[in-house]
């Protein structure tokens, strides 16, 4: 085919003519369909069984992945801090009793009981703490974390005994954190301690708030607890009692974390005093070698002195708190316990202490290292009792808020030399 020339006007170099087809991509899907069911068909004519497994496959696993649903709250698991004597837990949807310790971590529906030698820490990721005390069982009703506003919420109920509790700064806006016991509800704002005792045998069913505020709920009523008030209730009655408690005195000597150096611990005697308290008659003196405040050395009543002189007390690290008692016998919850370290005076050289690694989970950083075997191990002023018999430890600090934080760890051996080593940590 020779090219076509115009025959008039000014002569034109040769032009070529295309011709073209449009297709659609609707045209092109079904072409593409149309091809793979030829070839579907030509298989099964060759191979029938192996289309139709592979055609079931396909379909099995459309079924078993639909669309996305949103996100669920998050979980946020609580772990043990501290553990002394008999301790177990029941996890959820089981039958079985489990021994508790520092890798056991607890989430909706698992149950936690100590026997009456038993005491137990207890720590939620938005820094909620649960100290239960001999002869006392909870079980956890929430521990989560909303995935879109971050807000974190606990509910513990408290099926029998006593626990103190203690909330943190809340980080997100609509946080809470609440406890349960009989058939009544707690609300406690951030950084509230409170006192709970639920005994269903005695008829017993009380808290008492020692610091920050609490909202309690029965029924229809809810009554607004401030530091020092407690509310208590019977089973049959309906309604709640709200009261003014005694207010536990605040101690003076000696002074928090006091490392005092004597030449012979047995012999010396040693000086706790304290504030008066106003309406108290009677105090109650106690010192421990636990930092869970049991197994006491020292249990004793004074009345009309604000001191008294201990002696006879072995070298190691104590623990002691006083309450109040009125003219009608009711004592006050215990001051915030006083940590004393009494050590042999010796000539000696830096203790032995090594920190191999930090990890977060959360707000609270994990430690892990080495001392020398029977030494004494504080992080940020909180007693490790998780020490392995050739020295190795790990220790958890309390929640830390956001941004730079120093985690300080202190090594104290048997002859009362210390070493101290200091870790910045940064909190998202």
């Amino acid at each position: 085919m020779s090219p076509r020339t115009h025959p008039t006007g000014a002569q034109r170099g040769p032009a070529v003519e295309v011709e073209w087809t449009t297709i659609s991509y609707r045209t092109i899907a079904i072409y593409l369909v149309l091809a793979f069911l030829l070839l579907l068909g030509i298989l099964y004519v060759i191979s029938p069984n192996f289309v139709i497994k592979t055609t079931r496959r396909m379909l099995e696993s459309v079924a078993a992945n639909p669309t996305p649903a949103p996100a669920p709250a998050a979980k946020r698991e609580a772990h043990f801090v501290n553990l002394d004597g008999s301790v177990r837990v029941k996890k959820a949807g089981s039958s079985q009793w489990i021994h508790a310790d520092f890798n056991t971590n607890l989430e909706a529906g698992d149950f936690v009981q100590t026997g009456n030698d038993g005491v137990a820490r207890i720590i939620f990721a938005d820094g909620t703490n649960y100290t239960l005390k001999p002869d006392a069982m909870i079980s956890v009703e929430e521990s989560r974390e909303d995935p879109v506003t971050r807000a974190t919420k606990v509910a513990v109920q408290v099926s029998s005994g006593a626990v103190d509790l203690a909330t943190g700064h809340f980080e997100t806006p609509g946080s809470t954190s609440q406890v349960s016991f009989a058939d009544a509800v707690a609300t406690l704002n951030e950084e509230s301690r409170a006192v709970v005792r639920n005994d269903p045998d005695k008829d017993v069913h009380e808290i008492t708030v020692d610091s920050g505020h609490a909202a309690v709920t029965r029924g229809s009523n809810t009554v607004q607890l401030g530091q020092y008030e407690q509310v208590t209730f019977a089973a049959e009655q309906p309604g709640l009692v709200r009261n003014k408690v005694i207010a536990p005195p605040a101690l003076l000597t000696p002074p928090n974390m006091e490392l005092k150096l004597v030449h012979d611990p047995k012999t010396t005697p040693l000086d706790f005093s304290w504030t008066e308290v106003p309406q108290a008659v009677t105090y109650h003196l106690q010192v421990s070698p636990s930092v869970m405040l049991s197994n006491f050395v020292v249990d004793k009543k004074v009345s009309g002195q604000t001191s008294l002189t201990v002696s006879g007390l072995d070298e190691g690290t104590y623990y002691w708190m006083v309450s109040a008692i009125d003219a009608k016998g009711v004592e006050s919850q215990p001051s915030q316990a006083n940590r004393l370290n009494l050590v042999q005076e010796v000539a000696g050289s830096e203790a032995y202490l090594e920190v191999s690694q930090t990890i977060q989970h959360g707000h609270v950083v994990e430690v892990q290292g080495k001392t020398e075997p029977g030494s004494t191990v504080i992080i940020n002023n909180e007693q490790v009792f998780s020490i392995a018999p050739d020295g190795t430890f790990r220790g958890f600090t309390s929640p830390l808020p956001s941004g730079s934080n120093q985690i300080a760890i202190t090594a104290q051996d048997r002859k009362g030399n210390t070493k101290t080593i200091k870790k910045t940590v940064v909190i998202e």
